[in-house]
C-alpha cells in the first residue's frame, strides 16, 4: 500500500535529513509493502526538537503512521527523561514513550510479544551515541538489543540502526608524520558495516539475515536462522 499522502509531506521534509534521507525513503517504501497493523519499535527517542541533523526518526515514524491509519503505531524508549519529555511535546498519541534502560525494555517487550504473537514490522536502534574514535561500547550495546529482539524476528522484520556506514573499499595506512592516508588495494577484505551497527550486522548475517540497504543507515531483513 503506496502512502501517497504521507509521501506528499515526507518529499518537502526530506532534504533535511541530507545523509539519512535515502535511507529513510527506502525504509518507508519497505513498510509500504507490509501488511497493518505497522508497528514500529524504536530505541533513542526524538530529543531536540528541529535538530534535523540528528535526525528526527521518532518524528519520521509518528508522521507514517498517522497517514498510514489502521492502528498503526511507534513504541520508543530512551532512558533520559529530558528526551522523553521533549518527544512527548512534538509527537502524536501514536506513539508511545517509555522511559528506561533499552535492553530492559526490549527484554519485556520481547517476552510480551512472543506470547501474543505480536509481529513487529521494524525495529530501530539508536540509543546509544556513537564515538567513532572507538566504537566499541556503542556496538556492543547495540548488538545487546538485537539479541534481546532476535527471538520475535522473522523473515519480514526490518532492522536498522542508525550510524551504521559501509567500508571497506579502501585500505588506510599511516604515513611517515603519524597521519593516516586511504590508499586503493586490490587485497582489502570485502564491504562491511562500521559505526554502531558493526557487531550487529555480523549477528545479523549468522542469523540468515541479509543486507537490504546501506546509506549510512544500515537495514537487515530475511532473519531465519535464530536459535
Amino acid at each position: 500500500m503506496i502512502n501517497t499522502d504521507f509521501y506528499k509531506w515526507f518529499d518537502k521534509f526530506s532534504p533535511k535529513l541530507q545523509i539519512r534521507k535515502d535511507a529513510f525513503y527506502k525504509i518507508f517504501n519497505y513498510l509500504d509493502k507490509m501488511p497493518d497493523p505497522i508497528i514500529i519499535v524504536e530505541t533513542g527517542c526524538l530529543r531536540i526538537t528541529n535538530n534535523f541533523l540528528d535526525g528526527q526518526s521518532t518524528l519520521l515514524f509518528d508522521k507514517y503512521t498517522q497517514f498510514r491509519k489502521n492502528k498503526a503505531k511507534v513504541l520508543t524508549v530512551d532512558i533520559d527523561p529530558k528526551s522523553t519529555k521533549t518527544c512527548s511535546e512534538n509527537v502524536s498519541k501514536n506513539v508511545s514513550i517509555h522511559t528506561g534502560d533499552s535492553l530492559e525494555y526490549l527484554k519485556k517487550l520481547s517476552d510480551e510479544f512472543s506470547k501474543s504473537k505480536t509481529r513487529v514490522s521494524l525495529f530501530y536502534l539508536d540509543s546509544f551515541d556513537c564515538n567513532w574514535k572507538s566504537l566499541e561500547k556503542s556496538s556492543q550495546h547495540h548488538l545487546k538489543e538485537f539479541n534481546n529482539i532476535k527471538k520475535i524476528l522473522d523473515k519480514n522484520t526490518l532492522v536498522v540502526v542508525d550510524d551504521s556506514p559501509i567500508v571497506g573499499f579502501l585500505q588506510q595506512s599511516q604515513n611517515k608524520k603519524g597521519s593516516f592516508d586511504f590508499i586503493k588495494s586490490g587485497l582489502v577484505p570485502p564491504p562491511t558495516i562500521s559505526g554502531k551497527g558493526s557487531l550487529v550486522h555480523q549477528q545479523a548475517i549468522r542469523a540468515g539475515g541479509k543486507m537490504l540497504f546501506s546509506n549510512y543507515l544500515t537495514g537487515w531483513i530475511g532473519f531465519n536462522n535464530l536459535a
